[in-house]
């Protein structure tokens, strides 16, 4: 005796093919964040250590060096300040500071966008791709797939024979 489950081998669990499709991408998500979240955060502090190192080096012309306190200016900016570092002196490498900060943003952005064509690249085209060879395979199964047996036809029922002689224009 077969049971319904045996007729329709896809009757049992419907969906199966998603649900396994769904958390294979779920999980190969897993890696490709982290390793790309480590790369971020690696790039991350490597621009903020260098960051550090602009906004604490100082460019003084050779004219300015014989300004008094100009040996005062070590740091930042503040600190500079704070120290009593000449005010030109402070002016001519605030352009510096602030172009070092822009270019940290810049990397910043750089970094995410990175990060998420990675994503792009590394994730969602993969299961793109086996999604549409699931597809593909399914389509190529249902193709294959026997034709249901036909149903014996039912014979024609007639309501009354004529007899050859009954025939208009006999």
């Amino acid at each position: 005796m077969a049971t319904q489950a045996s007729e329709h081998p896809h009757a049992k669990r419907p969906g199966r093919w998603w649900r396994r499709w769904v958390i294979t991408c779920l999980v190969w998500a897993v890696p490709v964040v982290a390793l790309g979240v480590k790369e971020m955060v690696a790039e991350m502090l490597y621009d903020s250590a260098d960051l550090s190192a602009s906004l604490e080096r100082w460019t003084i012309p050779s004219a300015q060096l014989a300004l008094p306190g100009a040996a005062h200016c070590v740091g930042t900016l503040e600190a500079a300040r704070a120290a009593g570092c000449p005010a030109s002196i402070v002016e001519s490498n605030a352009a510096l500071h602030d172009s070092a900060s822009a270019e940290l943003h810049v990397r910043r952005m750089a970094q995410i966008t990175g990060f998420f064509q990675a994503v792009f690249v590394y994730w969602v085209i993969p299961c793109a791709f086996i999604l549409a060879v699931g597809l593909v395979c399914g389509l190529i199964r249902r193709s294959l797939r026997r034709p249901p047996t036909p149903r014996p036809a039912a014979p024609i029922a007639t309501v009354g024979r004529a007899s050859p002689g009954d025939r208009p224009g006999s």
